[in-house]
């Protein structure tokens, strides 16, 4: 079982729908670019739970996007490699995962122990975390659905 969500950080200012979600050092290009998504804004905590074991972040710096696109990497680099490491770009969190024929090995270099979840675990968690970062970017700012980049990344489920 698959406990998955994220908890926005007060500390990240655009998370409030009071403010214009523009970079604010950027004056002749206000417009957030994914760039911006992946590596800047709308940060969270993650509560992540897999078969018990905790593997949640509770740190400044993870942006929600970044974390649902190093999740979909993974997991589609899986499908044609039998491991791979893959690291939040920020905070440097990572997740190394392992395919077998059923099941995936997970690991982090925060958590101990060594989880598996099902294939099918793996790709609803991704898809989760990836609608769960749109819902809640859209939510604060609905603007924003029209925004290309977000919507094509993180609007879309992931191929399989």
């Amino acid at each position: 079982m698959v406990t998955f969500s994220f908890e926005p950080r007060a500390d990240d200012v655009l998370w409030s729908a009071d403010r214009r979600p523009e970079h604010p050092d950027r004056p002749e290009h206000p417009e957030l670019t994914g760039a911006d998504f992946s590596m800047s804004y709308f940060q969270a905590d993650v509560q992540l739970v897999v078969q018990g074991v905790d593997l949640s972040l509770r740190t400044p710096g993870l942006p929600v996007v970044d974390f649902a696109l190093m999740l979909e990497y993974a997991r589609t680099e899986l499908e044609t490699r039998s491991d791979i490491a893959v690291e939040t770009s920020v905070t440097g969190h990572v997740f190394s995962l392992s395919r077998g024929a059923e099941v995936v090995t997970l690991t982090t270099n925060y958590a101990p122990g060594v989880v598996e979840l099902s294939w099918a675990e793996l790709r609803q968690l991704t898809d989760r975390a990836k609608a769960e970062a749109f819902r809640l970017i859209t939510t604060a700012h609905p603007a924003l659905r029209d925004t290309a980049w977000l919507r094509e990344t993180a609007g879309t489920p992931s191929r399989s």
